[in-house]
Order: structure tokens, then sequence, then C-alpha cells
């Protein structure tokens, strides 16, 4: 069984940037045009260990089954009062050997969880324009597309919304619940 998400710390550096490597080969093997910037990747995971705002998941046989990061809004994205009272969702990934299986699910139950117990209402994210199946993804688990803006040198710029409230995960099975 999977643990609940503990915060990152310095010495999880190498799991989080080898899932990241292999998420930008899994997406770029399936055709999608997305995180081409490998060098601008590994250093937001560095910044987000760094911030303490990046959480993992261990795996049992080693590394990270999953990884996100809850942070601030992007302001390239997010008008300064859509800030408030929201938790905002980033570097959202999981290894090839749990994709599936339902923990993508877990997490975001658990960010929700994790944004309703620091005082937030919503979970927030961007993510590529491009990519609409994993904007389907999104929509599928309660999310609601808010709209899609365009900032020169960014992929990304479709923004979705949750309500903290929801929960979307068929069975808590994987992790050990939030306590």
């Amino acid at each position: 069984m999977l643990k609940t998400p503990r915060l990152a710390t310095t010495q999880d550096t190498d799991a989080i940037i080898s899932l990241r490597l292999e998420s930008e080969e899994w997406l770029h093997a399936a055709g999608v045009d997305q995180w081409h910037d490998t060098q601008r990747g590994i250093g937001n995971i560095r910044d987000g260990i760094a911030s303490g705002t990046t959480w993992i998941v261990d795996d049992p046989e080693g590394g990270a089954a999953g990884t996100l990061t809850l942070n601030g809004a992007d302001p390239d994205f997010w008008k300064p009062d859509e800030g408030n009272g929201a938790l905002f969702l980033y570097k959202f990934m999981i290894h090839k050997r749990w994709r599936g299986t339902g923990l993508g699910d877990e997490l975001l139950d658990w960010a929700c969880a994790r944004a309703e117990e620091v005082g937030r209402w919503w979970l927030r994210l961007d993510c590529w324009r491009t990519n609409t199946a994993l904007q389907r993804y999104y929509m599928h688990r309660g999310f609601d597309h808010v709209r899609t803006v365009v900032v020169d040198g960014r992929g990304s710029g479709a923004l979705f919304e949750r309500a903290t409230h929801i929960r979307t995960a068929a069975k808590h099975r994987w992790m050990a619940r939030h306590p």
C-alpha cells in the first residue's frame, strides 16, 4: 500500500527529476506537444522542493510513485483576485507503473483535502493548451474549465478549477487516508 503524500526533501530530488524525465519521454512518445524545456522543469522541481511546496508519494520499490506541487497562482495565467481562496496544482506526475491504478484520482482528492485544511475553497491548475486528453482527464474528475489564455513563450494556459469539497476517487485503496 502506498503512503499518504509527504513533503519532498532534497533527498527526493533525483527521484522526482527521474519521474519528470520519464514523463517527458512518455508524453513525446505519445505525440503530445508538451514539456520541451527539460532544464526549466528540473529547475522548477528544485525550487518546489526548496520552498516546501512539493509533495511525494514513495513507491514501495523505491523512487517516486507520484508527485505534485501545491503553491500560489501563476501570475501569467491567473488574475490577482483569483489567487484568493485557492491553492494551485503544479507538476502533477504519476510514475508509469502506477498510471491507471486510481492513484491520480486519490492524489487529486488529497490535494483538495489539503487545500481545505489551509482554508481554501478551490484547487486550480493550468495545463497545456493543446493537450486535450489531459483537459478531459481533469474535467472527468470534477474540474471546470475557467478559460484558456495565450501567453507568449508558454504552452500552458488552459485553466481549470475544482471546489475543494469535491471527491471523485472511486475507492480509497492506494493510499492511507490523509488524517
